[in-house]
């Protein structure tokens, strides 16, 4: 029992270090068939906390932006207002990193090129 009190008593005096950094990911331009290109931007905040020598890393999606889409026609400007903010909050609610989101029904070449623009995101955002 003492040996159980005093593991506690070091693991509690272990200092806890945190360190919070938010760093921007840009996914590749992405063909949305012969609408345009469909690019995606997420912003990462990954939390590294340390605790004697144990190390663990989260990361956290906190926003997506899309700065590049199919905007060339009143139809691609008509379609992509309602989808990009639906493909976006679908990124959002999801709480691992998966590039498997439910795609936007008539605007399946930018939901699609979306898709494929967020799995290298998402790659490399695993990296930072």
């Amino acid at each position: 029992m003492l040996a159980a009190l005093t593991a506690a008593a070091t693991l509690a005096a272990t200092p806890k270090k945190v360190v919070t950094v938010t760093k921007t990911v840009t996914g590749p331009q992405e063909v949305a068939d012969r609408w345009g290109y469909v690019e995606v931007v997420l912003v990462v905040k990954r939390t590294t906390t340390t605790v004697g020598t144990k190390k663990t890393v989260t990361r956290t999606i906190t926003a997506v932006k899309v700065p590049i889409y199919p905007n060339h026609t009143d139809r691609s400007v008509f379609i992509n207002s309602q989808a990009v903010p639906l493909l976006t909050n679908e990124v959002l609610k999801t709480t691992k990193f998966n590039p498997n989101i439910e795609l936007v029904g008539g605007a399946t070449d930018t939901s699609q090129a979306f898709q494929q623009s967020l799995q290298a995101a998402i790659l490399a955002a695993k990296k930072v």
